[in-house]
């Protein structure tokens, strides 16, 4: 049960008020309000006024405020087309209103529905711990030590990369059993810089080099080829959206889909 309830105006105040055992950093909300069943807590600390939610080009990269809604960046002109598609892919006009960018990264869960495709596109973010001066640094590398609050995501805008991101679910408003997301450049017709992440197959989403690795420097394989390469290296626990064996197959399809997608639509 919530017994306070605060709303911090700046980052620091922010960070001392989460500080405290227990407290509950609260951005869109849809992930402390999804499940029954686990402990609820009882110091909220809400983040709507204390992070910059913008969404802008500069140069060459494009900034996310960490507060900017799935929504707004869907209806973003600087946002990166592969990103709003992403954010798209979740098609409850609901929860695409109150989720955010900066909530997916901070929740860090399997079926997040923007982390692979950040991490695919080799995003940054500048973010602030308690005490210490921001920091930017490689999407990846935060996820792997979260700490403190995400401020910005930073995604670069290269006109030669092509991207893509996909998931399979069991009905569009469901999160999603699998996700995979690739980047690569086409070079004399063969992959280059490739960069491959997937969602569902381990406690987080993660970047696969091993996966990039299998084709970075060929060309483009038939998507059968592709599948039959990558399913042995995806593993995954059943549970009630599929079958272990289910999701390694599915997932190596969307690997496959992605590549393909990726050369199609950019």
């Amino acid at each position: 049960m919530v017994k306070e309830y605060f709303k911090p105006t700046d980052v620091e105040e922010a960070l001392g008020l989460l500080s405290a055992p227990g407290a509950l950093a609260l951005a869109g909300g849809t992930w402390a309000l999804a499940f029954e069943g686990r402990d609820k807590p009882e110091r909220v600390v809400d983040l709507g006024a204390a992070l910059p939610r913008s969404i802008e080009r500069r140069g060459e990269a494009t900034r996310i405020g960490a507060y900017a809604t799935f929504q707004e960046i869907i209806e973003s002109a600087a946002a990166p087309a592969v990103v709003k598609a992403a954010a798209a892919s979740m098609a409850n006009r609901n929860t695409r209103n109150r989720a955010t960018i900066g909530g997916n990264l901070g929740a860090n869960k399997s079926c997040a529905s923007l982390v692979p495709v950040l991490l695919a596109l080799g995003a940054s973010v500048e973010s602030k711990a308690r005490g210490k001066p921001s920091a930017t640094m490689p999407l990846a590398d935060w996820l792997s030590r979260p700490e403190g609050l995400v401020l910005t995501v930073i995604v670069p805008a290269d006109a030669g990369v092509r991207a893509a991101s996909l998931r399979a679910s069991r009905t569009a408003c469901d999160i999603a059993t699998a996700t995979a997301a690739c980047a690569y450049r086409l070079e004399g017709g063969k992959l280059s810089g490739l960069r491959v992440a997937v969602g569902g197959f381990g406690p987080h989403a993660e970047l696969r080099p091993d996966i990039a690795a299998l084709f970075e420097g060929e060309a483009l394989p038939p998507k059968a080829d592709i599948e039959k390469a990558v399913g042995p290296l995806l593993a995954a626990l059943a549970d009630q959206r599929g079958s272990a064996e289910y999701k390694r197959l599915r997932g190596a399809a969307l690997v496959a889909d992605a590549l393909y997608s990726a050369q199609e639509l950019s």
